[in-house]
Parts: structure tokens; C-alpha cells; sequence
């Protein structure tokens, strides 16, 4: 992890304790305590390896923060959760789209209200490709925040299923994705989405049988034990 990944770690937790120490409605001298926590992390975000900062822009970035607090339980920071499903047709060929980043991944979306995870998967893949699927299992848990070359604004879990696939035709809408088809392991359309983290691999493990239990990113410091 390099110092700008750790900082943006830092801050991410300094706001995230912050919000929730707001949200359970704390007494007068812990909310002032949380609020001044909240406006550390802002200046440390906006803090330039010079050590100058656009004060505008940490006011304004404190007062987004200050705005996104909830009450209550509803007002836990938590990561957002998202939910993909890999899809083999009966050549073993893995089922991508290509998403309006010009990315190939496999259908994924947001875990909306009202829906298992397994729900979620079934709808995804029938809203991005056409294709009615059957979710067989659990086959990765990945933290994208450890992926992406560029800051999330939040964390970010990815559940991955294995699907099988039913019945249907691949139909696409524009808004959801730009192409879609199913792909030989040797013959993967470029550029690939979140590449980093073996989803690929562990893909064809999956379809192969080869990944007996559920993968999940390794603990990369002792301090998140805690």
C-alpha cells in the first residue's frame, strides 16, 4: 500500500467514525468532538503534498459529509455492496459485458433494498444481458477499495456468484451496458475491468471446480484484526 493509499484509508475511517459518532445523537461536548473529527478529515484530504489547502474546498467537502449523516442505525457508515454473477455457457466460454467505461466485466450492480444477494444477481444478469440464470453459489468477496487506481469516495464489497445458465437470448439495453457476448479463456476482450484481483482466475477455478471454498481478500495489517 503506498502513503497516498494509506492517507485515503486514514481519512475514510476518520469520516466513517466521525458520521457515526454523529448519527446515535451524542451528547453536546461528544458531537462537537465528532464534528471536529469530521473537519480533520477534511483538511486532510484536501491537503496538497505542499501542505497548502484550498480552504473552500475543505469547508465544502465538510459540509457534503456533514449533510450525508443520518440518524440512528440508519446513519451507520457502512461500505456500499455490490453483487456480480459469473455466467459459462456449454463451451465454457464466460459470459462479460462492456460497460459505458469502455471496461469488460461480467453483470454486476448495486444490492438494492428488498432483494437477497441472490436476488440481486438473478436480476442484474437478466437486466444487463437478457439471460435468466440460477445463482449456485458464493465463490468470492472482494474489497474493491483495494483495486481501483483512483480514491473511492467509499468502500466498496463485491459479492461474486456462480450462476447457471437457464434460458434466454443476449439482448442488451444501452444504458446498462454497450456490447455483451460470451468469451473463450484465451480470447478475453481488453481492456479488462478491476483486472488486479484474479477475478478471471477465479472465474474458470470456479467453472472448473477447482475453487472449493469461497475466496476473500487476505489481511493485509495486523491493525485491522482489531
Amino acid at each position: 500500500m503506498s502513503l497516498d493509499e494509506q492517507l485515503n484509508l486514514w481519512v475514510q475511517r476518520l469520516r466513517a467514525i466521525a458520521q457515526t459518532g454523529i448519527a446515535f445523537s451524542p451528547s453536546v461536548y461528544d458531537r462537537e468532538r465528532y464534528q471536529e473529527i469530521l473537519e480533520l478529515g477534511a483538511q486532510m484530504a484536501t491537503t496538497r503534498a505542499n501542505l497548502s489547502r484550498d480552504e473552500n474546498l475543505t469547508n465544502a467537502l465538510y459540509e457534503k459529509w456533514r449533510g450525508e449523516v443520518g440518524s440512528g442505525v440508519a446513519g451507520y457508515v457502512t461500505p456500499k455492496v455490490g453483487v456480480g454473477g459469473i455466467v459459462f455457457n456449454d463451451r465454457d466460454e464466460l459470459l462479460l459485458i462492456e460497460r459505458p467505461s469502455h471496461t469488460w466485466l461480467f453483470p454486476t450492480g448495486w444490492a438494492d433494498v428488498g432483494y437477497s444477494p441472490a436476488e440481486v444477481v438473478v436480476k442484474e444478469v437478466l437486466e444487463e444481458t437478457g439471460l435468466h440464470v440460477t445463482p449456485l453459489r458464493l465463490i468470492a468477496v472482494y474489497d474493491i477499495r483495494r483495486l481501483l487506481e483512483q480514491d473511492l469516495d467509499q468502500q466498496l464489497y463485491s459479492l461474486i456468484f456462480y450462476c447457471r445458465l437457464d434460458t434466454g437470448e443476449i439482448s442488451i439495453r444501452p444504458h446498462e451496458a454497450l456490447n455483451a457476448g460470451f468469451f473463450a479463456r484465451d480470447a478475453l476482450p481488453a481492456p479488462l475491468a478491476h483486472a488486479g484481483i484474479g477475478w478471471a482466475e477465479h472465474a474458470w477455478a470456479a467453472h472448473r471446480g477447482e475453487l472449493k471454498e469461497t475466496y476473500f481478500d487476505p489481511i493485509q495489517q495486523q491493525e485491522n484484526r482489531k
